[in-house]
C-alpha cells in the first residue's frame, strides 16, 4: 500500500493539509517538519507513495528531496506564489498557494493511482477502444499542465516516466489522470 507523507516546516499547516487529505479518505502515514524526518520515513517505507511538501523545510530545501529519496515516491510541491517560477524547473507536480482543497485531493489521488492498480472503468474503456488515443493523451497533458503547473514538455515527460515505471501504456496513464 502506498504511503502519503506531508512535509512542511510549519507543523500546524502540515496537520491541516493532512486533515484535508484524511477527510477525503486518504491514509496519511506521517507528518514531518524536517528533511531528515522525511528521508528517514521514506527509507523505512520503501514501498513508495506521495510526499506533499513545501519548498523549504526546517533543516533544508525540499527541492533536493526527489533526488535523495529516489523513484519510489512522487512529490507534490506546495509553492508560494512568489515561488511559482520554480515550478517550471521541477520534474514533480506542484500547486501554487493558496490551494484549492479539490486540487490538492485530486493531485494526490492522481499520483497514487498512477502507481497503483488500474480501475475496472479504465480497463473497460481500454478494451472497448472507442476513443481517440492522441486526443485523450492531449487532454491528460492539459489537465496536469493546468492543475499542477507543468509545461507541455514536462507533462509529456511526467506521463512517459509514469508509463515506463508502472509498465502501463501512455493511454492508460492518460485515462487515470482524467479519471475516465
Amino acid at each position: 500500500m502506498s504511503s502519503i507523507l506531508v512535509a512542511n516546516s510549519n507543523p500546524d499547516y502540515a496537520r491541516k493539509i493532512a486533515a484535508v487529505l484524511r477527510a477525503a479518505g486518504s491514509n496519511v502515514s506521517c507528518v514531518c517538519t524536517t528533511g531528515a524526518q522525511t528521508i528517514d520515513f521514506a527509507n523505512r517505507h520503501y514501498h513508495g507513495g506521495v510526499i506533499v511538501c513545501s519548498a523549504k523545510l526546517r533543516d533544508m530545501s525540499a527541492l533536493n528531496l526527489p533526488e535523495i529519496i529516489g523513484l519510489n515516491y512522487d512529490f507534490l510541491f506546495l509553492l508560494k506564489s512568489e515561488q511559482s517560477n520554480i515550478s517550471g524547473t521541477l520534474s514533480c507536480a506542484s500547486l501554487i498557494l493558496p490551494i484549492n482543497r479539490m486540487d490538492l485531493i485530486s493531485s494526490v489521488n492522481m499520483l497514487l493511482n498512477l502507481s497503483d492498480y488500474t480501475s475496472l472503468t479504465v480497463k473497460k474503456k481500454l478494451a472497448q477502444g472507442d476513443f481517440d488515443e492522441k486526443q485523450v493523451i492531449e487532454q491528460a497533458k492539459n489537465r496536469i499542465m493546468e492543475r499542477n503547473h507543468f509545461t507541455e514538455p514536462q507533462a509529456h515527460r511526467f506521463m512517459q516516466k509514469k508509463s515506463m515505471n508502472s509498465g502501463k501504456r501512455m493511454i492508460e496513464i492518460a485515462m487515470i489522470i482524467l479519471n475516465m
